[in-house]
């Protein structure tokens, strides 16, 4: 899925592939597009999960409390300054969990 957003760029495709919980992230992103998601949101999501991806540990397919998703928002935020940015890592992370039901 990752690959139709970013076919120009392979390292980018690449760092998306290699990332951990990477067939979850391209399950929910087919959810996505069969939502009727456009490209340019596709694009944000898959950033976004991939950010939070990064920063699950293993035992995530557990469960995944807010507490831990804020940590995780808290360090976007300290990453990328910007009024919205953690608060988009949120709105992104929480649909994609109950998706896969952690």
């Amino acid at each position: 899925m990752v690959q139709k957003f970013f076919s120009q760029d392979t390292t980018r495709h690449r760092r998306h592939r290699d990332a951990p919980f990477a067939d979850e992230r391209d399950r929910y992103l087919q959810h996505c597009v069969d939502q009727g998601a456009t490209r340019a949101t596709l694009r944000v999501k898959s950033n976004e999960l991939l950010w939070i991806a990064w920063h699950l540990d293993a035992s995530a397919p557990q469960g995944v409390d807010i507490e831990t998703l804020q940590d995780i928002a808290r360090a976007r935020r300290s990453a990328f300054k910007g009024a919205t940015t953690a608060r988009r890592l949120i709105d992104i992370a929480r649909p994609w969990l109950k998706f896969l039901g952690w």
